[in-house]
């Protein structure tokens, strides 16, 4: 009797198991992301952006710049927005890579508010990309950063925020 309480009891824990997002949030910025299956799916939310407003925000992701980190990054470039896989060693601009492995599925820029909906897997063959199983370390680059008019960017404004995601955490 008590073997059967106890097996229904734990049949009812597991079943309130809600799926957790994990997010980052600064001033006027939003970054929800989780993994289901082999996909990380991420939504960039910035507000307060100026009407035809221009700027760049990424995610990187690996130990540093020197070392070289997988990046995602968002763009604002004349009321559009552009998300691109791209890959950045030292102080300079990243360049795209070869293969885009991040899957576009939302985008919407109205009243001041930009988001973007996206994916990339865990796992990449690509020599660029980061493997993100696990634990690995993270970047979150703050608000919108200037870029040139052709949608080069300049250094950030501030020191991105590093963290050390275990993604089998964050789940949707």
């Amino acid at each position: 009797m008590i073997r059967l309480i106890s097996v229904a009891l734990l049949s009812i824990l597991i079943a309130n198991v809600e799926s957790t997002p994990c997010t980052f949030v600064t001033n006027g910025q939003q970054i929800t992301y989780g993994v289901r299956g082999n996909t990380i799916h991420f939504r960039v939310v910035l507000t307060g952006i100026a009407p035809n407003g221009s700027g760049w925000t990424a995610i990187g992701f690996g130990n540093s710049m020197f070392s070289g980190l997988d990046v995602i990054v968002v763009r604002v470039l004349n009321g559009r927005i552009i998300v691109t896989d791209e890959f950045v060693r030292g102080f300079q601009s990243p360049v795209p890579d070869r293969q885009n492995n991040v899957q576009v599925y939302g985008l919407r820029y109205e009243n001041g508010v930009v988001v973007a909906s996206f994916s990339r897997s865990v796992f990449s063959t690509e020599q660029t990309d980061a493997n993100l199983s696990g634990c690995s370390p993270w970047k979150f680059t703050v608000g919108l950063n200037r870029m040139s008019p052709q949608g080069h960017l300049f250094h950030h404004s501030q020191t991105p925020v590093h963290r050390v995601v275990c993604i089998n955490q964050c789940t949707v």
